[in-house]
This record gives structure tokens, sequence and C-alpha cells, in this order.
């Protein structure tokens, strides 16, 4: 592994860990055993490190959303692995959500791609939603309106879920992920045809 990927992997655990505030470029450096010179060499300041980890974060999530706009015919079974995979890869990088605000006050770049990310997300949701209205996994009888909060409730349980939980049940690993994508297909049980609701209660 590469110094400037090794910084990151390192980073990333140490963010994880202790959260951004309690956490610099020499802690990062003695963590990796290589001097601060060394780490400044890759990356001035923490903070590229953050906008770094960011993007590799906008990207994994970017192909994680091709790849469900891809499948065809969708199915209950697709909903439910993106939806499983998305909360993987958030608890993957979840410092970054649980100090969402603070780090883009901090780093006015993130502020700025993140709303131009959502506005570009939400237009990926609505395609992909007509194509579970097509494939039968989705109703087709709900106002514009509705599915428009429904993609607002996406975006605030994918943000601050991590948050909810560290507040509340502070599940680890693989528990988290179980319980709140049973939590994830509550919220959408409201918007599935009926076959598709007598699939997710069995």
């Amino acid at each position: 592994m590469d110094t400037r990927t090794n910084i990151l992997k390192t980073a990333l655990e140490l963010y994880n860990s202790q959260g951004v505030n309690a956490i610099t470029s020499r802690h990062i450096a003695a963590k990796m055993g290589i001097s601060p010179g060394n780490l400044h060499y890759h990356f001035r300041q923490t903070d590229e490190i953050i906008s770094t980890l960011y993007e590799s974060l906008a990207t994994d999530f970017d192909r994680l959303m091709s790849e469900l706009e891809s499948v065809s015919p969708a199915t209950l079974d697709t909903l439910r692995d993106f939806s499983i995979r998305s909360l993987e890869l958030a608890y993957k990088y979840r410092f970054i959500f649980l100090h969402f605000v603070e780090i883009t006050l901090r780093i006015p770049s993130i502020r700025k791609d993140y709303y131009a990310l959502t506005r570009r997300r939400t237009t990926e949701f609505f395609t992909i939603f007509r194509q579970l209205k097509a494939d039968g996994v989705f109703r087709d009888d709900l106002p514009e309106s509705i599915w428009e909060a429904l993609v607002t409730q996406i975006f605030i349980v994918g943000d601050f879920w991590l948050s909810n939980n560290e507040l509340t049940g502070r599940l680890r690993g693989g528990n988290a992920i179980k319980h709140y994508s049973k939590i994830i297909a509550g919220m959408f049980y409201p918007y599935l045809t009926p076959a598709a609701q007598l699939r997710i209660t069995e």
C-alpha cells in the first residue's frame, strides 16, 4: 500500500473512532510511524484528507446509484440490496455523517458539492422510482408530491441515521446495518404495491 493510500486508511480509522476534532495530522503520522513532514508532502493539511475521504464516499455512492439504475427488471430484492449497501457505505465513512454539519462549515467546498449532489440524486431517485413503478414494486397511484417527500425522507434517514444510532441504540457494525435496514424497509412500505408489501412482511 502506497503512503498516500495508507494515510487515508489510517485517517479514516482514527476519525471514525475519535472524531475529527480530536485527530490532527500528527496523530495520523504517529499512528503510521512516519514524520508529520512526510504526511504533509501528500496532504498539506488535514482538511485535504477529509475532503479526499468525502470524495471517495461520493464516488462509491455514485457507483451504487449507477448499478441500481442499470438493474432491469427492478425487484424488491434490488431495493433491499441497495438499502443495505448504502448503510454499509455510510457506516464505513461514519465520521463524515456524525460530524457532517461541522465539516461543511469547516470546509465550504463540501457544503457546495453536497448541495449539487442532492439535486443530482433527486433526479436519479425519480428515475429509479419510475423503474420500480413500471416493474410493479412501487405504486403508480400516488401524486408527485408524495414521491418528492419520499426523496427528502431518504436524504434525512440516509444522512442522519448514524447520529440517531449514536444517541440511542449505539449498535455497531452488522447489528446497526440490520436494525436500520428494517427501519428503511418500514419507510418504503406505504409506497409498495400490495404484492410487494406481502413480500416485505414475509
